[in-house]
Parts: C-alpha cells; structure tokens; sequence
C-alpha cells in the first residue's frame, strides 16, 4: 500500500487594513493587507491538520512586510 504525505499552504484569513501607510520598499501610500497563513499536513493531496501558522503584514504592491505575533494579529484584526 503507497501513502502520499506532504505539506501545502493554505490562506486562512486575508484583510485589506482601512489605514493606508507608507511603503518603505516601493514608496507607495496604499492600503496594506493582513493576512493569516497555514501549512496543512496532507494525505492524498487533502489537507488534514494544521501544522504552523504565520501572521503577515504587506504591501499589496510590492509584497514587502514583516511578521507579526499572534498577539499583535489579533489587535490589528
């Protein structure tokens, strides 16, 4: 018997922040997205449990951000 495991990623949440800032990268004034990321252990290709979770911060243009705790994902929510 041949089982597949693997891992993928998955977008759980995205927003799009009221607040437009400043982009430091691209020099862009926009409306910077808040985004919450799983990586899903998988069999068969169908994602089963997760098994990390990311917290992000970016520009919508150029992608540039940085990575936020738990805590401070929550407070921007």
């Amino acid at each position: 018997m041949i089982f597949i495991f693997g891992a993928n990623d998955k977008v759980v949440e995205r927003q799009q922040q009221y607040a437009q800032e400043h982009c430091g990268n691209c020099n862009n004034i926009t409306n910077w997205i808040l985004e919450k990321n799983a990586t899903y252990a998988s069999l068969f290709f169908i994602s089963i449990i997760p098994i990390k979770t990311r917290y992000i911060y970016y520009c919508p243009i150029c992608k540039n951000g940085r990575k936020l705790e738990k805590e401070e994902y929550e407070r921007m929510k």
